[in-house]
């Protein structure tokens, strides 16, 4: 289900991340991962004619730990922020000081987004590159 709205998770998640002010790394690692399908397809393209014969869901496969690996790097990243950014966060007053006030609801429900939009990602990836298997010709 989520393969069929990734896309939307994706920019809710962005919106969310960016309007949370002290989310923007997950916002940046949210419009990264759609990179995914490029890779693979690069993947794909390189093994022609290179091995006997590999099915694309091995590469979908072997790029899964590098999604999760992102998406955690987006977080920590975010998280690591948040201590030399601190007292510019503190100086934000007006609309922006109210966006720092409810950063730690909207953070919570940004990080579920771009969770939910790897995991619909690598969905999606699954669903489109199924079907492909590389044979080499001789």
């Amino acid at each position: 289900m989520l393969s069929k709205y990734w896309k939307y998770i994706m920019i809710s998640a962005v919106i969310v991340n960016l309007i949370s002010i002290k989310g923007f790394p997950m916002a940046i690692g949210a419009l990264y991962l759609p990179v995914l399908f490029k890779i693979i397809k690069l993947q794909i393209n390189l093994s022609q004619g290179l091995v006997d014969q590999v099915n694309a869901s091995t590469f979908v496969k072997g790029n899964q730990t590098g999604v999760i690996i992102s998406v955690l790097c987006c977080i920590v990243i975010t998280v690591l922020l948040f201590k030399p950014l601190g007292n510019f966060y503190d100086n934000l007053d007006g609309f922006l000081g109210l966006l720092i006030t409810i950063s730690p609801f909207t953070l919570v429900i940004g990080a579920i987004l771009l969770i939910l939009t790897a995991v619909g990602i690598i969905q999606a990836a699954k669903s489109q590159f199924r079907s492909v298997n590389i044979t080499k010709t001789r």
